[in-house]
């Protein structure tokens, strides 16, 4: 297991669309099990409902955490892809 904390740079936070982003990049990740922690709850990062109900808004700061096969790669993509903005 891996993780990292980051923070959210999207106006909106993680709202539908940025949010949808987040979860296709984890999806992509078949072997390794992506979450979001946030306010000591857990989320589970592959299903649009649980990412929506953590309720990201910007400048919130989330960890992602990754467990399983290629969780390091995983862990960069995620990373990479929410300080890329999440296409927005």
């Amino acid at each position: 297991m891996v993780c990292e904390t980051v923070k959210i740079i999207n106006q909106t936070g993680l709202h539908a669309r940025p949010a949808n982003v987040f979860v296709k990049e984890a999806i992509s990740h078949k072997g390794c099990a992506i979450s979001i922690q946030k306010d000591g709850r857990q989320f589970n990062g592959k299903s649009i409902v649980s990412v929506l109900s953590a309720c990201v808004k910007c400048g919130n700061e989330i960890k992602i955490v990754a467990d399983g096969e290629g969780e390091e790669e995983a862990l960069r993509d995620m990373v990479a892809a929410v300080n890329s903005g999440l296409g927005e």
